[in-house]
């Protein structure tokens, strides 16, 4: 008897540790969801702010290479990083974001079908003549 009682026992404690970990690897999913946002967010913000240092001390710490998580970066209404920084006027955060995504992301097309060199041009175009350092910028890094 005390034999089948270890067994039960033990298959209770196994069936217990499983569901603390489905528990804490579902919460774990959660919180990196959340700590990816807080980056994501973290980062548009020092863009729009032209804190090319506070970007790189973010990136550092969470010891993510900008390159990786470029596409995936969006600031909400305004689009990618590069736009967040075009419109914000912040030539140093846009300088540094240029640097560390690499030519392929420079070019790729957002959803209106325009790359930033398209965007920044389709400014100046507009009558913002204070945005063309950011299409310098941009056709010298592509």
């Amino acid at each position: 008897m005390t034999n089948r009682r270890n067994k039960v026992f033990s298959l209770f404690k196994g069936a217990t540790l499983t569901a603390v970990l489905a528990t804490t690897l579902s919460f774990s999913t959660v919180t990196q969801a959340n700590d990816v946002q807080r980056l994501v967010n973290s980062l548009c913000e020092a863009a729009k702010a032209d804190d090319r240092t506070g970007m790189r001390k973010k990136l550092k710490s969470a010891k993510i290479r900008l390159k990786k998580i470029y596409s995936g970066v969006q600031c909400g209404d305004q689009g990618s990083l590069l736009r967040a920084a075009t419109n914000a006027g912040a030539l140093n955060a846009a300088t540094f974001i240029a640097t560390k995504i690499g030519k392929d992301n420079l070019a790729m097309a957002e959803s209106d079908g325009k790359n930033i060199v398209q965007f920044a041009q389709g400014l100046v175009a507009a009558g913002d003549a204070s945005k063309q350092a950011f299409v310098d910028l941009y056709n010298s890094k592509m």
